[in-house]
């Protein structure tokens, strides 16, 4: 069995990969650092744990939105010539995710 290293947001993961799997394993870790990076960027530093439950709670609205047939974002531009700045993220959704999270906390 192999294993794919995930370095997330500042921390390595050692993660169990089947055999081949390891790069595809590595690529979604990328995508997670990024997603960590993004609301770290835009909601300062955060302990660990709140910073992963943010992620995961991220990528299953997104999963939700899928499987309902919601629409999809846009997908991301052509790159550049010269990479443009990356625009501030919408946290609108997440935001209101969190809300509603935390109201189910408080009953």
């Amino acid at each position: 069995m192999g294993q794919a290293i995930l370095s997330i947001a500042g921390r390595s993961y050692r993660i169990p990969a089947r055999d081949g799997d390891e790069a595809r394993i590595a690529g979604l870790g990328e995508d997670i650092a990024a997603r960590a990076q993004r609301l770290t960027t835009s909601l300062g530093v955060m302990p660990e744990t709140q910073l992963l439950v943010l992620c995961a709670l991220m990528l299953a609205d997104e999963l939700a939105d899928a499987r309902s047939g919601a629409p999809a974002a846009p997908p991301a531009p052509m790159p550049a010539a010269e990479p443009a700045p990356a625009p501030a993220p919408d946290l609108s959704r997440l935001a209101a995710l969190v809300e509603r999270l935390e109201a189910i906390a408080r009953t």
